[in-house]
């Protein structure tokens, strides 16, 4: 009826199981998926892809240094705008300030988005707040507790750091030329594992008990990004403000922002508009601040 022979049938159904699908043949009634593998395959996840979002091309690697310097290297041969490249292992993963990133190979959910936006140079931190944002509804929507965001680019779960984002572009002048949007998420791994990272951690099986398809969690990541960007592109950034400080970790707790050889202490109020924090000083003066490391001093709230 389709047009299709046995045969071909036949080798399609052996190449998905290469793939790692397993496949039970049933006579005379066809074939039957029973479970569908763990390594990220692009092609699950563009079938899942709001049509005209963010996600396509999508380019996946078994082994790579970074995705995010990967998107750069790609980025001088026309990489195009939405593009999403990921990994199941990086040797040379990093988040801000160049600390390492390490996640035990196909365990976590590391990718990076690929941006050429028409925006100001200041807007790039609205960014961060967007994908961190969708990284919350997403997770949410699948069925995790209610996730936190840590200005500027952690999430938190259950008052432990679940994912980081690392936001990186190229300018020249006040335009932006390319903007790369890194995440890595801890997806599936187990406590044993958690308890061997550098610091308290948490991840998705952890928090659930269950482990989580990574190919469905990055296309669901990904249509939620495309909402909010569609948001930013048209200079409404009140829904991603809004859903940001719902969501805002800090809100009340007395913190310490330093930058360089600057160092303030205030208590944090949430994000502005284009991302940065609303911090009040001891005096009473609320100023905002665009770049920084941020340490928990007490909770006011």
């Amino acid at each position: 009826m389709l047009g299709c022979t046995r045969a071909a049938v036949g080798k399609i159904i052996d190449t998905l199981r290469q793939q790692g699908f397993v496949i039970n043949a049933k006579t005379k009634t066809g074939y039957q998926l029973i479970s569908e593998p763990a390594e990220l395959i692009p092609a699950r996840v563009e079938a899942r892809l709001t049509e005209g979002g963010l996600g396509a091309p999508h380019m996946h690697f078994r082994h790579i240094d970074s995705t995010n310097l990967e998107a750069r290297r790609r980025a001088e041969e026309g990489l195009p705008h939405g593009a999403c490249l990921s990994t199941d292992h990086q040797t040379a993963g990093r988040g801000r300030f160049n600390r390492r990133w390490v996640t035990p190979e196909a365990a976590g959910l590391l990718f990076s988005i690929f941006l050429r936006p028409s925006m100001h140079l200041s807007d790039v931190f609205s960014l961060t707040s967007m994908m961190a944002v969708a990284i919350c509804v997403a997770i949410e929507n699948l069925g995790s507790p209610r996730a936190s965001i840590k200005w500027p680019n952690d999430i938190y779960l259950e008052g432990l750091k679940l994912a980081g984002i690392l936001t990186e572009f190229t300018s020249c002048a006040e335009s932006i030329e390319y903007v790369i949007v890194g995440v890595g998420l801890n997806t599936n791994l187990q406590k044993q594992e958690l308890d061997k990272l550098d610091a308290p951690a948490n991840s998705l099986l952890a928090a659930t008990g269950r482990r989580w398809d990574r190919a469905i969690l990055l296309a669901e990541i990904l249509n939620q990004a495309s909402i909010l960007y569609y948001d930013l592109a048209h200079g409404n950034r009140t829904r991603i403000t809004s859903m940001y400080n719902e969501r805002f970790w800090l809100e009340g707790k007395t913190v310490e922002i330093q930058e360089g050889d600057l160092v303030l202490k205030g208590k944090a109020l949430g994000i502005a508009p284009d991302g940065a924090l609303n911090l009040e000083l001891p005096d009473g003066v609320i100023t905002q601040i665009r770049n920084g490391d941020v340490t928990v001093l007490s909770i006011n709230t």
